[in-house]
């Protein structure tokens, strides 16, 4: 009887253990396929005249359209980065390239709130400073791509009136306003209309 009463209390917290780990890993796995599932992915579909680029959700299996470019020359949409923190996705970016005037708008798409975001301006020699992505501010600083950052101090703020911006050695660092594009999930115009090569979002 006394084996027995020692055997159950060693065996007791053993059995435990094993039993809290085993629920982890199941919680860590099931994470984990969910964040499998929520991802972006871009969709292309040609015919003789044009290319039609989707920006797709994948949530769960639904597939939800966050952003589409409709080009005739060789505009396009280009994954850039995903900017993780401790391991955890928090947005993806996207170059949405205007051949016309050979530069860029930025689109962000914000996985905790599920928005998508770009900049109404189009920039051509400078790209994001991925860890200055403010959500909260909607700003982000852009970097001329022929330059370092030296001199922080000389920034050029840019506002939602300003269309393009071109190549200009003047000007290391961009402070660049981004605005609401979609939300995933939410009955947003934006979703619903096709944005041709040279024209602004908006």
């Amino acid at each position: 009887m006394r084996i027995f009463i020692l055997y159950c209390l060693l065996l007791f917290p053993l059995s435990y253990v094993i039993a809290e780990n085993g629920c982890m890993e199941q919680s860590s796995a099931k994470y984990h396929s969910l964040a499998e599932q929520d991802s972006l992915y871009i969709e292309t579909e040609k015919t003789e005249s044009e290319i039609l680029y989707r920006l797709c959700f994948n949530q769960q299996g639904k597939k939800n359209v966050v952003f589409e470019l409709k080009a005739v020359d060789d505009s396009s949409i280009d994954f850039i980065q995903s900017y993780t923190i401790m391991g955890v996705r928090k947005f993806d970016s996207f170059a949405v390239y205007d051949n016309v005037a050979d530069g860029n708008r930025f689109l962000f798409f914000d996985y905790e709130s599920q928005i998508a975001y770009i900049t109404p301006t189009c920039f051509s020699g400078f790209y994001p400073i991925y860890s200055s992505v403010d959500f909260s501010k909607m700003e982000v600083l852009l970097q001329n791509e022929h330059s370092c950052l030296k001199y922080p101090s000389d920034t050029l703020s840019i506002d939602s009136k300003v269309t393009y911006v071109p190549f200009n050695c003047n000007n290391r660092i961009i402070k660049a306003i981004f605005v609401l594009y979609a939300q995933v999930g939410k009955d947003n115009k934006y979703l619903k209309r096709k944005i041709a090569s040279g024209d602004a979002p908006f």
